[in-house]
């Protein structure tokens, strides 16, 4: 049954929850972005209490799938788990479990930076040069009312304080 008639996405494996999540860290290595749904997980948190040890699905891109049936196809040949006593497998997939939270705390703490776009810059040197235009008549000793000066004055300060950061920031 499909309950998005209209996904993007197409199920190309299912199997023991194990299985999947190593054939979703394969795919995820080889850069093709996956999604678990695992009915039996989803039933237990919903209070069903139905457990579906063997009913875990991975679905990829509709774009990505022929590249991924292929890796999976070569992965699952190459998985043996029937000589692995299941307390082993047990405990990889805890292991994995924990590289897999690893993987998801180390990426939120990169800092993402902020950078001006080339139309921002751009206003910010308008801004500037206008408003050291409106200012020139102090240059020929002319009277200007203070708050034109103090106006003027602070926005050449934050739009030049901007263009600073912008330039000096490396990426």
């Amino acid at each position: 049954m499909n309950i998005l008639p209209k996904s993007q996405y197409e199920k190309i494996f299912h199997g023991s929850q194990i299985t999947t999540q190593h054939l979703k860290l394969v795919l995820e290595e080889s850069g093709i972005t996956s999604i678990i749904r695992d009915d039996g997980e989803s039933a237990l948190r919903a209070g069903y209490g139905a457990d579906h040890t063997n009913d875990v699905k991975l679905f990829v891109d509709k774009k990505d799938v022929l590249k991924a049936k292929h890796i999976i196809a070569n992965t699952v040949d190459h998985l043996d788990t029937k000589n692995i006593p299941d307390a082993d497998l047990e405990e990889l997939a805890k292991q994995k479990d924990a590289v897999i939270m690893m993987t998801k705390s180390t990426n939120t703490r990169k800092k993402e930076t902020y950078r001006r776009s080339p139309f921002n810059v751009f206003i910010n040197i308008i801004i500037i040069i206008y408003s050291a235009w409106r200012l020139s008549p102090l240059l020929v000793s002319e009277s200007l009312p203070t708050w034109r000066i103090v106006l003027s004055g602070s926005l050449i300060a934050v739009c030049g304080w901007a263009l600073i950061n912008h330039f000096s920031k490396k990426v």
